[in-house]
């Protein structure tokens, strides 16, 4: 028996400029099913979202949400009628705690207007009752009960995905619009996340996610639309999908490859140390995060440092760069003790630090975003050379390592698909010409195909001289471009050594390479 159908997307198309974000694109979302949108990077995955919640009006087409259309309202009137999403690019409110996030969107706290609130009668305080009730159920359904009241700022990446799920869920929504829950997400989370959307789905709830997971779209889909340049080329069960050569060319890439090494066997060999972290601790709030951390970085060497979410690789970063304090430790750079010193003076001395969310300008357009990058550069680098001749020079090159951002330009930043953004942070991180690159999550939320993609480009500038700090959860990938690897395990070091020793460690096998 068919499905009562409850979104109907109907012949939409949506242009910014010269670029088509969504092309004549027609799908249905039945009811109490959950549907996956599928595409590489770049396909109109969120541009369809936000033609959905009205973010965006359609050029054309139209939009039914239980058969009443729905393109020409407001974001705000869209939910109204029981649509709730949430974001690629995380909207968490940092200054909250983690309850307030949640009670913010719940029915009870926005009814209650301002006068009886100010008053406090009895009906109002019944409400505050009930929100906090429904908001830590939420809060436990996505298993962050436990951080109620911790501030919202001192999430890992993955929890704060956690908390989008939790506060999408406290509007009571009809259909629920999820755009890369699982990002960010660790095994464990990951398979939290799953139990939960089938349970949700069991509850009658609709469900519409983007998703690059692909075996965990496979498990939890009903039915799975594939994009590509912002049309749908295939629709489908997850079986039909699964063997559907169109999807498997466009988008999966080839799966389940034994691993190689891309570096063909080459490691570095240089004695000349770039960076060298001694004994360092670091805290988030009041939490002990970094625990006598030691390493070090050689001169033109890759080095990558993988764990599980929340294991402290982001603060490891955060606390190198001058972004937080370190409570205890050296931070060297060059032989000179760096610790101390603010994130604008280590970046001046080369320090370069691409962080996990990509720090895009939205409003700015990517050539404008590449010369940001140089900022530090306005007097001349070598004899004879201007700062704006050198700057135009490396302008140039950045658009012969990453031809996309040269057709996209004149394009704004915050219009750029997930996987083409991870290109201009990376790409406006080398504008600085800086002795040490390092990235946090490069491959988050971004396609098979454009993962790798963008590990070749790493790879292919690690040929060229550059010294690379990677932290990384796609382990697999990390590891067959890195001279060498360091594990983090609950803010402490519990490996170093090669790829092929970790490779070769079965338990650390186990812990740190399963599912990648």
């Amino acid at each position: 028996m068919s499905r009562q159908v409850m979104l109907s997307f109907e012949g939409v198309n949506k242009s910014f400029g010269g670029v088509t974000a969504v092309a004549n694109s027609t799908f249905e979302v039945p009811a109490g099913a959950i549907v996956a949108l599928i595409g590489p990077n770049g396909a109109g995955k969120t541009s369809t979202f936000n033609c959905i919640t009205g973010m965006y009006t359609p050029d054309s087409g139209r939009i039914l949400f239980n058969g009443q259309p729905i393109h020409h309202l407001k974001p705000h009137e869209i939910a109204r009628c029981g649509l709730s999403r949430t974001f690629q690019n995380l909207q968490v409110f940092h200054n909250l705690t983690v309850l307030e996030n949640v009670l913010v969107a719940c029915r009870a706290t926005r009814q209650a207007g301002l006068l009886p609130a100010m008053l406090r009668l009895p009906r109002i305080r019944q409400q505050e009752q009930e929100a906090e009730r429904l908001a830590l159920k939420l809060l436990g359904d996505v298993g962050l009960a436990h951080k109620a009241e911790s501030s919202a700022k001192d999430l890992s990446f993955g929890e704060q995905r956690l908390l989008e799920v939790a506060r999408a869920l406290a509007v009571e929504p009809k259909l629920l619009l999820l755009d890369e829950p699982m990002s960010g997400l660790s095994r464990e989370e990951v398979a939290a996340m799953v139990k939960l959307l089938k349970r949700l789905r069991a509850d009658g709830l609709t469900i519409l996610l983007i998703e690059h997971d692909v075996s965990t779209v496979m498990e939890v889909a009903d039915q799975i639309v594939v994009l590509e340049f912002g049309t749908p080329i295939a629709v489908g069960t997850p079986e039909e999908i699964r063997t559907n050569p169109r999807v498997i060319e466009a988008y999966l890439g080839q799966e389940n490859q034994e691993w190689t090494p891309l570096l063909g066997g080459k490691r570095n060999t240089s004695e000349e140390t770039v960076l060298t972290v001694r004994n360092l601790d670091a805290y988030r709030g009041s939490i002990h995060v970094l625990r006598d951390v030691s390493l070090e970085v050689r001169k033109n060497e890759l080095v990558t440092i993988i764990g599980a979410n929340g294991a402290g690789k982001s603060t490891l970063l955060a606390a190198i760069s001058g972004l937080i304090p370190a409570a205890a430790g050296q931070v060297i750079v060059h032989g000179q003790e760096v610790q101390g010193k603010t994130a604008e003076q280590l970046a001046s001395i080369g320090i370069n630090h691409v962080p996990e969310r990509r720090g895009m300008f939205p409003e700015l357009t990517v050539e404008q975003s590449l010369l940001l990058g140089a900022y530090t550069r306005r007097k001349g680098t070598k004899a004879g050379e201007t700062g704006a001749e050198a700057v135009q020079e490396d302008l140039e090159r950045m658009y012969t390592l990453f031809p996309r951002l040269r057709e996209r330009k004149k394009q704004l930043a915050g219009t750029l698909s997930g996987g083409e953004q991870q290109m201009l942070a990376i790409a406006r991180g080398l504008m600085a010409r800086p002795q040490l690159l390092m990235l946090d999550e490069p491959s988050l939320g971004l396609a098979p195909l454009i993962v790798a993609e963008i590990f070749e480009k790493l790879c292919e500038l690690k040929e060229q001289g550059m010294t690379i700090l990677l932290v990384e959860q796609n382990a697999r990938a990390a590891l067959r471009i890195a001279d060498r690897v360091y594990t983090l395990e609950r803010g402490t070091i519990q490996f170093s050594g090669t790829p092929e020793e970790l490779l070769a460690d079965a338990r650390l096998n186990q812990t740190f390479l399963a599912g990648h």
